[in-house]
């Protein structure tokens, strides 16, 4: 069953034991996030962010989303919103430790905000500047599909595809973009877990540049993504990709 996006405020929102912090983010004061936290465990994952909570394990997703506080209003940006049906589209598959997954059918819901209508700096390929003309603060994407390995069994897979962009104080550029998903056999079993967060950050005009993806999953591959120098060996999971250019991969310990 597919769960939908639920509104509702954020606020109070109570963290699950146990669960192991992904470093991505802090909270300013007045409770107004300027980043997303990630939340891990073996059972699944949860993310905060500016104005949402998002829930994902092997029974699904479940988002609840306050728009007053979703992004900054105050931008005068629109949230823009957006599904993409997988219906009849040929698309890369999933390739991981366990198998390697073939999407049949499903949706891809995104929603964002634009914080500022600026480039980023030039690592950044222009087809992704062009895709989204301005920092996304922040990025909500749910992919809620099924699919087939390569002996025909049908699988579930459930993904949060997110993002956010701001310019630092000294004028430089900093972006968080977590993927994080399950795939689930037809027992309810997590065949193969997706878990890679992207970091970047930067000084004016992109000057001293850190970029790197952490890779706690399963699931890894690469792709070439033919948008010019430095695209040839992008860090993708299935059809999304973590950053838009070639970047170091580490697996942290613990």
């Amino acid at each position: 069953m597919r769960v939908g996006i639920r509104f509702a405020a954020v606020t109070g929102v109570a963290m699950a034991a146990g669960l192991v912090s992904v470093p991505a983010a802090h909270a300013a004061g007045g409770g107004v996030r300027h980043d997303i936290v990630v939340k891990e465990n073996k059972r699944g994952f949860k993310a905060f962010g500016p104005g949402f909570v998002l829930k994902l394990n092997k029974d699904g997703i479940v988002t609840r989303v306050n728009e007053d506080k979703f992004g900054d209003p105050s931008t005068g940006n629109p949230i823009v919103r957006q599904l993409i049906d997988f219906a009849g589209r040929t698309l890369r598959p999933f390739v991981c430790e366990n198998g390697t997954y073939t999407i049949k059918a499903g949706t891809f819901k995104r929603a964002w905000r634009f914080s500022a209508l600026e480039r980023r700096p030039a690592i950044y390929p222009e087809q992704f500047q062009t895709a989204f003309p301005g920092f996304v603060t922040p990025f909500l994407g749910e992919i809620d599909a099924t699919v087939t390995d390569a002996a025909g069994e049908t699988l579930r897979v459930y993904i949060s595809d997110l993002g956010y962009e701001a310019r630092t104080k000294n004028g430089g550029f900093r972006g968080t973009y977590p993927i994080h998903g399950l795939i689930v056999d037809g027992k309810g079993k997590v065949r193969d877990r997706i878990s890679l967060l992207g970091r970047f950050k930067s000084g004016a005009d992109g000057a001293n540049a850190r970029y790197w993806i952490e890779d706690r999953g399963t699931c890894h591959q690469t792709a070439n993504l033919n948008w010019g120098p430095n695209t040839d060996r992008v860090v993708v999971t299935g059809p999304l990709l973590v950053l838009p250019f070639n970047s170091p991969v580490v697996t942290p310990r613990g």
